[in-house]
């Protein structure tokens, strides 16, 4: 039990300690995955999805550095339903199914804060903006006219329109901003291991509702990822 006590504290020591013997490259090469969850209204309409990373990050001296990276993700939405009626002089009989999915795309350009890079476990701090292109894919297998507004799904119908007016795609470009931060783990002379959690916003368009109240889709979305620095 001894010898299995002193293996474990020998091997935090040795993660913990600078290696000395080892040189940091200035420049990374970063590709990573993992998921994006969406907060706020966007929360509403779609679903935790996929998300991924790659970019460079230029760390030469301590403790300043820059990020550069192209992200994306997908979050597919609940199955919603809309009024529907049969013609635009009737009221709504009926509900139409619809099913959407909401991707995005963003480069960005960030400030980092970070350490030497000798030590094993590295923490470090991103913040910066960039422009982000959202959009919303909509399909149904229903048809009709409906009356409907709804700034996430990049639509708002007043007047009845047919259902197939509302289906589609739609997307819009948009500045945002993002921060976050996360730890590198060394790996070697130049690779590292990185997990990392970010919060991104972005301005979205602005949108007149049914009542006459103005709406804007900003959009608010939480990715965390891991993946490899090289």
């Amino acid at each position: 039990m001894k010898s299995v006590l002193f293996g474990a504290c020998a091997a935090i020591v040795i993660a913990a300690a600078p290696a000395h013997a080892q040189s940091d490259k200035p420049v990374h090469f970063i590709i990573g995955g993992g998921m994006t969850t969406p907060n706020g209204p966007v929360a509403d309409r779609f679903n935790t999805g996929g998300a991924f990373t790659i970019g460079l990050t230029f760390e030469k001296t301590s403790p300043f550095g820059l990020q550069v990276e192209y992200g994306f993700s997908k979050m597919n939405g609940p199955e919603r339903r809309i009024p529907l009626m049969i013609n635009p002089l009737v009221t709504p009989t009926g509900t139409a199914l619809i099913q959407s999915n909401h991707r995005v795309h963003y480069v960005t350009a960030n400030g980092m804060l970070h350490g030497e890079g000798r030590h094993r476990f590295n923490p470090y701090g991103v913040a910066g903006g960039g422009i982000y292109h959202r959009s919303v894919n909509l399909t149904t297998p229903d048809v009709g006219f409906t009356t409907y507004c709804d700034p996430f799904w990049y639509i708002c119908y007043p007047e009845p329109v047919e259902v197939n007016r509302v289906i589609g795609d739609r997307s819009s470009w948009d500045p945002g901003v993002n921060a976050g931060g996360g730890v590198a783990i060394r790996l070697g002379r130049a690779a590292a291991f990185f997990i990392e959690a970010r919060w991104h916003f972005v301005w979205g368009p602005t949108f007149t509702d049914l009542n006459g109240d103005e709406q804007r889709a900003n959009g608010r979305y939480f990715p965390v990822e891991f993946g490899f620095k090289f």
